[in-house]
């Protein structure tokens, strides 16, 4: 998958049309090759980059499968080198403009469009404070807590008579202070 291999089985693409099919057959597809190639240009190494001449001959052997069409990739990199390779007997006061496919984007939503409220929706099933931050606190249910005079104090010295100190994450301060 390196992008000099690919270069390198094309130039023995390329090397090996002229023996005829039967001579030797490459185990490799020149349209995939070409194809990936063409993907990974820009790492291609200078000592195995193709000429133009034989980008324009491995262009003309790449055909996809029956029914299908070449990749806009491909159709470009064919309108590019041929530009190439003309531009040479082209007079200096004409220009050469070459026409190049655009494929359309995908169409991605959104996926942040909306606020995400399930953490305030239902505190208790997400605990997401507890992996954030290393400790969670989720308010008793009301049946368990004192609401005040005696019996808030009765529940604070339970609490501290079984060794709850202010920093524990099970009480601690914030039931103290619920």
């Amino acid at each position: 998958n390196h992008p000099d291999a690919h270069a390198c089985r094309l130039k023995l693409s390329a090397v090996t049309v002229g023996l005829g099919e039967s001579a030797m057959k490459c185990p490799w597809s020149v349209y995939e090759e070409m194809l990936e190639y063409v993907k990974k240009y820009d790492y291609v190494s200078s000592a195995c980059r193709l000429t133009t001449e034989e980008e324009l001959l491995l262009l003309k052997m790449s055909t996809p499968s029956f029914g299908y069409r070449l990749p806009t990739e491909l159709v470009n990199r064919n309108s590019y080198v041929s530009a190439v390779n003309n531009i040479s007997s082209l007079p200096t006061d004409k220009t050469l403009s070459i026409k190049i496919g655009i494929e359309k984007p995908p169409v991605i939503e959104n996926f942040d469009c909306g606020a995400d409220t399930s953490i305030l929706d239902n505190p208790k099933n997400c605990m997401i404070s507890s992996k954030l931050f290393g400790a969670a606190y989720s308010r008793p249910e009301e049946d368990q807590v004192a609401f005040g005079g005696l019996r808030a104090l009765e529940f604070i010295n339970a609490a501290l008579d079984h060794g709850v100190e202010v920093t524990s994450s099970s009480y601690g301060f914030p039931l103290m202070y619920d």
